[in-house]
């Protein structure tokens, strides 16, 4: 079963999956603390260790590029899919299940300014990083409370859930901590979470470019200077997002074949005349 057809036949699917997730997160920093004597948490700075700063970007972008395709399916069997996504939510703090179903009824309502989970709206780009992930989450409750309803139930599981998803964004930075050391964690780590967010942030806003005449916005591709030439070389044709949206099973849209591009570029010329 599809995990839009579980959303709406299965009351307790998100806090089953944050539990499950935040007691495997616990038992991952247990194991992380037994395999560092003490001293590994020492913190005494040293130059070379800015030099982390550059792969936790790159690794922030692959989180990204993992969660993405995970989410699609795009990995060569279901269980590099499984890994691959459970591997990113691991490291975006709050699980696969999560992004992947936001990101499922972003597909199904793509720049819809009334169900899409993060349309570009009217904001600015800072304004938009800032609230792109509480409005998702606000949206998807919004879909619950439709489907299900708006009962003493339903309002004690979403506050037990907000609970338990703090408690699992919490044990997942923890694991992170203990497993890289202070350092490794904020050389490393803290750069690519914010890498990885700042990424998400600029593809939902920039890749979903407006019309000039009409005002509508729609997914494209975005390739035309350095930045996304060295993104789309570095993680895999990331900004390819409109190839991404018309096949969202290719692990690279870039590489999306040349007859679809050749479609394209007609659509847009005959929408041109």
């Amino acid at each position: 079963m599809s995990l839009i057809k579980r959303f709406y036949t299965d009351r307790y699917l998100h806090i089953r999956s944050f539990s499950v997730n935040l007691l495997v997160s616990a038992a991952l920093c247990v194991a992380a603390y037994a395999i560092h004597s003490a001293d590994f948490y020492t913190f005494h700075f040293a130059w070379w260790e800015l030099a982390l700063v550059p792969p936790g970007v790159y690794a922030g972008g692959i989180s990204a590029v993992f969660i993405h395709n995970a989410t699609h399916g795009s990995f060569p069997s279901r269980a590099s899919n499984w890994l691959g996504g459970q591997l990113a939510g691991l490291h975006q703090l709050w699980g696969f299940m999560g992004w992947k179903l936001i990101h499922l009824v972003h597909h199904h309502y793509s720049d819809d300014a009334e169900h899409d989970p993060h349309p570009p709206k009217n904001l600015t780009f800072r304004q938009f990083t800032q609230i792109m992930f509480l409005y998702s989450s606000k949206k998807i409750t919004e879909r619950y409370r439709a489907h299900w309803g708006v009962s003493p139930r339903t309002k004690w599981l979403h506050r037990t859930l907000l609970f338990v998803f703090l408690g699992l964004a919490a044990c997942n930075l923890l694991f992170w901590y203990l497993l890289l050391g202070p350092a490794g964690f904020l050389f490393f780590y803290v750069p690519s979470y914010v890498a990885n967010h700042l990424l998400f942030a600029h593809i939902n806003y920039y890749a979903h470019p407006k019309d000039p005449q009409t005002g509508v916005t729609r997914p494209g591709n975005l390739d035309h200077n350095l930045y996304y030439r060295m993104a789309n070389a570095l993680w895999f044709g990331i900004y390819y997002h409109g190839n991404h949206h018309r096949k969202p099973l290719l692990f690279n849209p870039k590489k999306m074949p040349a007859r679809e591009h050749k479609s394209e570029t007609a659509e847009v010329m005959k929408a041109a005349a």
